[in-house]
């Protein structure tokens, strides 16, 4: 169906913004400065009843839909040329109850709103550990964060969810009502319709201790060695997070990421981090779950991206040796590093009723992250972080990565991978109840054909 901007600008609620709009390039903004996409309109939503309006207005002029949460997708999900954008901008709020264990958020709340209210009772969600993430890009794709080991991924934790479909029809996904839905939210990426509402079990959350500490590159396989020995004593008392990279001064380095969530004591874990192992520095220590949730700080909109890695089953001392080694190659950029997420303890399990995540036998999520600034080194850049997921795809578990570190042009064969035969099987049965013409297109599609 053909429009112009009247009919548009006619059919959408108020308030719906339109290429030359005041306040439409700063809308549209990507995550990802590699993107420069221009939607048909973008509608800022702060009811479920808003997003029902954007939905039907959509179907009605023909336009496919982009769901816009906190904006985070490297891929740039949420931002698509000649779509309509949903926008949850106005849908932060999070309510707790505690007696229940509860956390109901609005579709387009970011952890900062989430770690802050369940917080102040005691509590959390398992999230990312990028505080202006959106809580819906996470939660649909997986979520890795420091509660998994004793409570697993974040959309292990999601109980219900207010979903508005490609008809325009309100529905709820929970164990009672369409659990299959549920199971295909639990990391089946924004295939199935807006979410409106998530609803979360909460998990109590005590003192902590982590923090960075750094190592000599050189030293990179003792390092690994020494953190799969913790991680097989203490499965479910930390997580491992390993950053390679190259320091200015000390040219390619380790530095690991920690925390004991569980309540152990750290001693005899800080002790083994630093026995014969050449330390550069450290702030190991006691630490609240906001402090460790602050460590990794806030990436600005705007940089360019270009992330690919794998789910590894194992990864070898070689494989790490040569990680070391590419981040002081010369097409390495100086934003550049290598991201290693250990999988363990209860981020192993599937919860009840189980989730479309297919990860759950890995050892480790690979991840090499360009991040740079100018367009001159698009090349060089891109060429790395390939390169980098080139290395270690000889471990991969499934031969996929972590649909919410895709890149711009993943392939639908790695989205596949990602969750295997027969998951991806029931996903396309379930997109193809709930989404039969895929409208809702731009996320790790499962198409309904």
């Amino acid at each position: 169906m053909q429009t112009d901007e009247q009919a548009i600008r006619r059919s959408l609620p108020e308030g719906a913004v339109l290429p030359g709009d005041d306040g439409y390039d700063a809308a549209r903004i990507s995550f990802n400065g590699i993107l420069d996409r221009r939607p048909a309109a973008i509608v800022s939503c702060g009811s479920t009843d808003e997003v029902v309006a954007a939905v039907r207005a959509a179907r009605a002029l023909g336009l496919p839909i982009a769901i816009r949460g906190g904006g985070h997708s490297v891929a740039g999900h949420s931002i698509q040329d000649g779509a309509l954008v949903v926008s949850l901008d106005r849908m932060r709020g999070v309510s707790i109850d505690q007696d229940r264990r509860l956390a109901r958020v609005g579709g387009g709340a970011q952890w900062n709103d989430v770690d802050a209210a369940a917080f102040a009772h005691g509590f959390a969600v398992p999230g990312g550990t990028f505080g202006d993430t959106g809580v819906g890009g996470l939660t649909l794709g997986g979520g890795l964060g420091w509660l998994m080991p004793i409570a697993g991924l974040t959309c292990d934790n999601l109980v219900a969810a207010e979903v508005v479909t490609a008809d325009g029809r309100v529905v709820t996904a929970s164990a009672d009502e369409d659990p299959d839905l549920l199971w295909a939210l639990r990391g089946g990426g924004g295939n199935f319709g807006v979410v409106t509402t998530f609803t979360y079990h909460l998990t109590p959350v005590a003192p902590m201790w982590g923090g960075v500490i750094r190592y000599a590159g050189t030293a990179g396989a003792r390092v690994l060695a020494r953190v799969n020995e913790l991680v097989a004593a203490h499965p479910r008392a930390m997580l491992p997070a390993i950053g390679i990279a190259r320091d200015p001064e000390l040219g390619p380095s380790v530095r690991l990421l920690v925390a004991i969530v569980d309540g152990s004591d750290p001693a005899p874990i800080e002790a083994a981090l630093r026995r014969d192992l050449p330390v550069t520095s450290d702030d190991l220590g006691p630490k609240t779950y906001l402090e460790l949730q602050a460590q990794a700080g806030i990436l600005p909109f705007g940089l360019r991206h270009y992330w690919k890695g794998h789910f590894l089953g194992e990864l070898g001392a070689g494989t790490f040796e040569a990680l070391v080694e590419s981040v002081g190659a010369a097409d390495a950029v100086p934003l550049a590093f290598i991201l290693l997420e250990g999988i363990v303890g209860a981020g192993r399990t599937e919860p009840p009723g189980g989730a479309a995540f297919g990860q759950r036998a890995a050892a480790w999520n690979a991840s090499a992250l360009a991040i740079w600034e100018s367009p001159d080194e698009d090349e060089k850049a891109i060429g790395w972080a390939r390169r980098v997921a080139d290395i270690v795809a000889p471990s991969s578990l499934t031969g996929g990565g972590y649909i919410n570190y895709s890149p711009v042009d993943e392939s639908a064969e790695r989205v596949k991978a990602a969750y295997g035969a027969d998951r991806y099987a029931r996903l396309v049965a379930i997109k193809r109840r709930l989404d039969p013409d895929n409208i809702f297109r731009f996320n790790h599609n499962i198409r309904p054909d």
